[in-house]
């Protein structure tokens, strides 16, 4: 456990030099917004859950701890929705084939991740300080990477289908959900 911190650690001291400036005004304006519409668009896109994926059994820890923190420093808002984003971004990055979604829905969905997360590492770029407290994001963001690796296992281990894809679907839309609550105490717009 230790020696994952230690690598969690590494990997936040590498964007050190690159965090984002406080003068992202795209983060102050559009981020909440375009989450709220990816959101939508994943809610659409594939309906309520099937009544077939209701007896599927799946144990999913959420993580909560992830989105609950006293640090709310710009820097580490930014780092957690890029994360969050990202593990997203490359789950939906898998093969869909058995799921019957709106496509047009999924496209638009994936390509507001991809320009959110885009935005998010201009937001990093150029920032030489990080003022937030990096152990608990390095806590934050290993919890994420294990929950979102034990979704990627969920759809592996079901050999991705439908009612995989539909919980792996809901639980990203209580991520985003959590996320637009974390950017709502931190008094983004």
């Amino acid at each position: 456990m230790a020696q994952q911190h230690f690598w969690t650690f590494c990997l936040v001291l590498t964007f050190v030099p690159q965090i984002l400036s406080l003068e992202c005004k795209w983060m102050d304006f559009h981020l909440r917004h375009k989450n709220e519409l990816s959101t939508g668009f994943l809610k659409d896109m594939g309906g309520k859950l099937p009544l077939k994926c209701l007896t599927e059994q799946i144990n999913l820890q959420f993580p909560q701890n992830a989105y609950n923190s006293e640090d709310s420093s710009t820097e580490t808002i930014v780092l957690i929705a890029y994360n969050v984003l990202n593990h997203v971004f490359n789950l939906f990055d898998e093969t869909l084939t058995p799921v019957s979604w709106d496509l047009s829905k999924l496209h638009h969905f994936k390509n507001i991740l991809f320009r959110q997360t885009g935005k998010l590492e201009e937001c990093m770029e150029g920032q030489t300080a990080f003022a937030g407290d990096l152990h608990s994001f390095a806590d934050r963001s290993e919890l994420l990477k294990t929950y979102f690796e034990k979704m990627e296992n969920v759809l592996k281990d079901k050999n991705h289908s439908v009612c995989a894809w539909e919980i792996v679907r809901m639980q990203v839309i209580r991520n985003l959900e959590q996320l637009n609550m974390m950017l709502d105490r931190a008094g983004y717009p």
